[in-house]
């Protein structure tokens, strides 16, 4: 078990008021600003549905906060626990070279400070669910049960519960379903129902993340079979998780097919998903070469285009 370095070691501790609000920034990995779109896609559907209002744009942008602040303790606390457990000073050593800095492997960030940001932006993301269910007058009721879910369920995807460590895709199905719930929740808020649409965007842009989080989870597989983390891609074998990853694609393609066929969707949606989709599949060929970790950023990539297209379609249908 790893513990936190003694003063002397932590020689790269940051020193200053910015290095530390740059450490503690990539602690958050606030730069992947991907995760936080969920709310967008909602005020788009809003839009589309009765024209631009200040209450829906208001309650989609208190949402946006909630999943932004719990995201980055949610990032935090599986900073920390990858540190305590070893398996971040494997996977992202110095001398790795990974364009991913783990401020705790690298001794910029005290594990005390970064657990004071863990708990903090998990208070503020509580009170920007409080507050967001003000605004929209806790109705429907199920809005404050679900907005406290997405940030309890968030931040224990390493801790708490510890869904990536005691269950087989756990960590994998609590991200889908909170970043599902991005979408859902403020667009039910600002217009008092669920639509057909609704549901299926939700599903599809917590898939569109899942489909990143499995392939950096491939990649890491064998580090994180050694600490007991039990992703799909650590606990079955190479052939069961290839399949795992190309159905979590599929499916992503077959949801919006049969949305669109359905009329949930408009029949725009296809046309716009086709550059994501098109970058997607080119993230599962080389995948399935062997190519996981470098095709991280495609990924997020793809699920910008996928965004972009629903948002459009959605305003402009």
């Amino acid at each position: 078990m790893v513990t936190e370095k003694a003063p002397a070691t932590r020689v790269g501790a940051a020193r200053t008021t910015g290095e530390l609000i740059g450490s503690l920034g990539r602690l958050g990995k606030v730069k992947l600003f991907e995760i936080w779109l969920g709310p967008i896609i909602s005020w788009s559907l809003t839009i589309g549905v009765q024209g631009l209002h200040l209450r829906s744009t208001v309650l989609c942008l208190l949402f946006f906060a909630v999943i932004a602040f719990g995201m980055w303790s949610s990032h935090a606390f599986d900073d920390i626990t990858g540190y305590r457990d070893g398996s971040d000073l494997r996977n992202y050593a110095p001398e790795r070279k990974r364009s991913q800095v783990k401020p705790l492997v690298h001794g910029q960030l005290m594990v005390r400070t970064a657990q004071i940001f863990a708990f903090a932006t998990a208070a503020t993301a509580v009170a920007c669910v409080v507050l967001f269910c003000v605004v929209a007058g806790f109705r429907p009721w199920w809005i404050f049960v679900g907005g406290l879910a997405v940030v309890v369920l968030g931040v224990q995807y390493s801790a708490g519960i510890n869904f990536s460590y005691r269950f087989i895709g756990g960590g994998e199905a609590v991200t889908g379903v909170t970043l599902a719930g991005s979408v859902l929740l403020p667009y039910a808020a600002a217009s008092g129902r669920l639509t057909a649409a609704a549901l299926i965007q939700s599903v599809l842009f917590g898939a569109w993340l899942v489909q990143v989080l499995i392939c950096s989870n491939t990649s890491d597989a064998d580090d994180d079979r050694q600490v007991g983390r039990r992703t799909v891609a650590a606990r079955t074998s190479e052939r069961a998780n290839r399949v795992f990853v190309a159905t979590v694609f599929a499916s992503t393609w077959v949801l919006a097919l049969a949305g669109t066929v359905w009329g949930a969707l408009s029949p725009w949606t296809l046309l716009a998903l086709l550059p994501a989709w098109t970058l997607q599949a080119y993230v599962l060929r080389n995948g399935m070469r062997g190519q996981w970790r470098n095709r991280r950023n495609y990924g997020f990539l793809a699920l910008r285009l996928a965004v972009l297209g629903l948002v459009i379609v959605n305003v402009l249908d």
